[in-house]
């Protein structure tokens, strides 16, 4: 039996054949199995025709064994995304060539599931999947499109550093995935992770709105009213760059280039006064937009196919090349 599978290994692989490897392994995220092998399974509780017919179980297996992007002998020192980092590039291409953006563009954190032995393996508590590979991504808000990604590997993450003066780390991620974007008149939504006047002066200036929570620590932030009641606002704003704080159930500070200094008044009701609930207009628009890279990230764990046992590259490539 091992001298036949390894006589089958040697074959190589066809352009056809590879796109229906692909193409069953997108099927699996909608026909979910315990076992992958069960998707080849004679019982007739489990028989799924489909896959027997289309390619072998045992081909399968081995293509998906044996799948790589790079050459690990060429494999370069000090690069952690050497498996598959020619294939992102070519993906950015791709997606950057073919599609254009609409005006409202959102960054946030992205969370790729993945629990096994990992240099850059990170965790975020707030996110669907608390440990994996942490990406930061654009989004398009009407389609929900990724435009862009940055893979976060520590030190070595390929971003613009100290390209503006006073950005910081959060910022430079901000202007590299930006700068295709920039003087172009899209408006960008971002969270208190990014968000800072020296930032928002830097989108302003390259003909880009901009609007999001911010922290009161932030270099360059006005003093504002730190005992305000609920409902209650206050605001300083600039020639550019408008801040406001309001009391919710905690305080809310935003920051934004883009919305007037005015009170919405939404339909429905405050659960203890009764009264219509009002809310300052940028903190509407930013809870209208914000969601989109949450949103992204609760579809594709909705079609994620691949196995736990899986090597990160391969996770990598199927659930933000595939599926994105």
């Amino acid at each position: 039996m091992r001298k036949v599978a390894w006589m089958k290994i040697s074959q190589d692989i066809e352009l056809s054949e590879l796109y229906v490897f692909i193409a069953l392994t997108m099927l699996m995220s909608r026909n979910k199995k315990l076992d992958i092998k069960e998707y080849w399974a004679k019982d007739q509780l489990l028989n799924s025709p489909i896959f027997s017919q289309q390619m072998s179980r045992d081909r399968y297996l081995q293509i998906h064994r044996y799948l790589h992007f790079a050459n690990n002998e060429d494999a370069p020192r000090n690069n952690r995304l050497y498996k598959i980092e020619e294939l992102l590039r070519l993906t950015k291409l791709r997606v950057a060539t073919q599609f254009r953006p609409f005006q409202n563009l959102v960054i946030d954190e992205s969370m790729i599931l993945f629990k096994g032995r990992l240099s850059f393996k990170q965790y975020i508590k707030t996110k669907r999947h608390h440990f994996g590979i942490k990406l930061y991504v654009s989004c398009d808000c009407e389609t929900g499109i990724i435009l862009d990604y940055v893979v976060y590997i520590g030190q070595q993450t390929d971003i613009q550093v100290n390209a503006v003066k006073g950005l910081g780390s959060s910022g430079s991620f901000v202007s590299t995935l930006m700068e295709p974007y920039l003087n172009k008149g899209h408006s960008l939504y971002t969270d208190n992770y990014y968000s800072s006047p020296i930032l928002s002066t830097y989108l302003f200036e390259h003909k880009t709105n901009s609007c999001g929570t911010v922290r009161q620590n932030r270099k360059h932030m006005p003093t504002l009213n730190k005992k305000l009641q609920k409902g209650e606002i206050d605001w300083k704003s600039s020639q550019t760059i408008l801040v406001v704080k309001w009391k919710d159930r905690r305080d809310v500070t935003m920051i934004t280039t883009m919305d007037e200094n005015t009170m919405i008044t939404l339909d429905k009701l405050d659960r203890v006064t009764q009264e219509p609930v009002r809310k300052p207009l940028c903190v509407v628009r930013y809870n209208e937009k914000m969601g989109a890279v949450d949103r992204s990230d609760m579809m594709i764990s909705n079609i994620e196919c691949m196995r736990k046992s899986t090597k990160w590259y391969k996770k990598l490539f199927f659930t933000h090349w595939i599926f994105v």
